[in-house]
C-alpha cells in the first residue's frame, strides 16, 4: 500500500502517456543581438540544424535608439540606413560563422520588440525549435539580460532551448540528456521529448526529480523512482536503461550539481502552463542556465 506522502506524487497512468515518436526539428529559429551569448546560441542552432538537416531562421530585432528625457520622432531616413546597417552586419555574421552560409537561412530584420519579432516569425514560419542566448542574469540585471529569453519560454509556439554563459556548444549535443520534473506540475510532454531525443541519438539519459525536504521515513524512495519510471513512455526499449534519482534540496542548485555529475550536455526542463503567470519557474531556469555547461531545453504542457 503506497504511504499518503507518496500519493502526492501520483504515478502516471500508462494509457495516459504520449507515446514515444521520433523527435526532430526541421525548422529553427535563433535569435541574435550580436552578443556574445547570442554568438554561442548561434553555434548551438548551427550544429543541431545541420545534425537535424533543418532549415535555419535568423532573427534580429533592431532597436532605435532616442536621446534625451523626450526623444524626439528619428527622421525615417535615419532608421533605414540603421536597419541597412543591421542587415549588413547579419550578412557579415553569415559569411564569417563557420557553417552557417552552408545552411542558406532565412533571414529577418525588423524594427520590433525581440520577443514579439521571434513569436511572428515563429508562428508565422511553424517553427519547431527556437534558440536564444542569456546572460543567465538575476535581481535587476534580469530585466535588462534575461527578460527576452523569459518572454520567449512564455510565449512560445514549440520547445526554447536557452544558450547560458557557461555553454560551450560541443559536436554531440544530445550526448547525455538530464530531464528534471517535480512530478507533481511537469512531466508527460517534456519526458517525450527527453527519451525521444535520447533513443534517436543513443544518449546518456538521466531523469531527476528533485524535492525541498527530505520525505518522512514511511515515504519509500522506491514508489518515488517508480513515479519516474512512469514517465518513461512504454514503447521506449532504449530508455529503459535510464537512470532514475531522487534528490533533496533547492531545484536549481540540485539540478546543476547532478548535471555536473552526469557530464549533461543537454538538461531538459518541463513547464506547467499554470505556472508560468509567475516567475518562479523562470528563476529555477535563468539560474541552472547560469550555472550549468548544458543547453537547457523549456517544454511546456502543450502547443497551441
Amino acid at each position: 500500500m503506497k504511504s499518503k506522502d507518496a500519493a502526492a506524487f501520483p504515478s502516471i497512468d500508462q494509457e495516459s502517456h504520449l507515446a514515444t515518436s521520433e523527435i526532430t526539428f526541421s525548422r529553427i529559429l535563433i535569435a541574435t543581438d550580436f552578443s556574445k551569448p547570442a554568438t554561442q546560441a548561434l553555434k548551438m542552432a548551427i550544429l543541431i540544424s545541420q545534425t537535424f538537416g533543418a532549415k535555419l531562421y535568423l532573427v534580429h530585432a533592431a532597436t532605435p535608439i532616442g536621446y534625451g528625457i523626450d526623444p524626439v520622432p528619428i527622421p525615417i531616413e535615419v532608421l533605414n540606413a540603421d536597419l541597412d546597417t543591421d542587415k549588413e552586419q547579419i550578412n557579415q555574421l553569415v559569411l564569417s560563422e563557420p557553417g552557417l552560409s552552408q545552411l542558406k537561412p532565412s533571414i529577418t530584420v525588423a524594427y520590433a520588440e525581440a520577443k514579439d519579432l521571434i513569436n511572428q516569425v515563429s508562428r508565422e514560419e511553424k517553427i519547431d525549435l527556437i534558440i536564444v542566448g542569456s546572460h543567465g542574469a538575476s535581481g535587476l540585471e534580469r530585466l535588462a539580460l534575461g527578460s527576452v529569453a523569459e518572454a520567449v519560454l512564455h510565449q512560445a509556439s514549440c520547445p526554447v532551448l536557452i544558450v547560458g554563459p557557461q555553454c560551450k556548444p560541443e559536436q554531440c549535443p544530445f550526448r547525455s540528456i538530464l530531464f528534471a520534473t517535480d512530478l507533481k506540475t511537469t512531466g508527460l510532454r517534456g519526458a517525450q521529448y527527453a527519451t525521444g531525443l535520447a533513443e534517436r541519438f543513443h544518449s546518456k539519459l538521466t531523469l531527476l526529480h528533485v524535492m525541498k525536504e527530505q520525505p518522512m521515513p514511511h515515504v519509500h524512495q522506491a514508489e518515488l523512482i517508480q513515479n519516474l519510471q512512469g514517465l518513461i513512455p512504454p514503447d521506449a526499449e532504449y530508455c529503459c536503461k535510464a537512470r532514475l534519482r531522487v534528490e533533496y534540496g533547492k531545484a536549481a542548485e540540485v539540478i546543476a550539481a547532478i548535471a555536473e555529475s552526469e557530464s549533461a550536455s543537454l538538461i531538459v526542463i518541463g513547464l506547467q502552463e499554470h505556472l508560468l503567470g509567475d516567475h518562479a519557474p523562470w528563476s529555477t531556469v535563468a539560474r541552472v542556465t547560469r550555472e550549468v555547461k548544458a543547453a537547457v531545453l523549456g517544454v511546456r504542457g502543450h502547443y497551441v
